[in-house]
């Protein structure tokens, strides 16, 4: 009887464990914000203001963007913004102050939502997000 007592209060203790384990991933994912891991590691520049990745690539200003993702989370609203759990890589490029044009760039730094002289009107894709 001890030994079937012992047994059970040491699965319960490692069931305990597993738990508390589980609980602290579940709020380290929860809390993690940031930009797309794929982007950052090519040298993008991450935006902290909409969790959105920017670049500039051939002589054009792109953007991490969510559709895919927007399946599973309420990103519809119009703001070029990214959720921080999509793994997918969506990019668009990026509309310049002419709303009809792609943003022309050198430089990533010249990419970014906070660039008013760029983007006086508002950050947006050009076109379609896609993979």
């Amino acid at each position: 009887k001890q030994w079937y007592q012992r047994r059970v209060r040491g699965f319960l203790s490692q069931l305990l464990i597993m738990k508390c384990v589980l609980i602290v991933l579940l709020v380290a994912v929860a809390v993690v914000e940031g930009c797309n891991h794929t982007f950052m590691k090519n040298g993008a520049i991450c935006y902290s203001g909409n969790n959105c990745a920017f670049g500039c690539h051939n002589g054009n200003c792109w953007s991490q963007c969510d559709a895919v993702c927007c399946l599973t989370t309420d990103c519809l609203d119009g703001d070029l913004s990214c959720t921080s759990g999509c793994a997918l890589p969506e990019w668009c490029w990026v509309v310049g102050n002419s709303y009809d044009s792609r943003a022309t760039c050198k430089t990533n730094d010249e990419c970014g939502p906070d660039n008013f002289i760029k983007f006086p009107y508002k950050y947006s894709c050009s076109g379609a997000c896609s993979v």
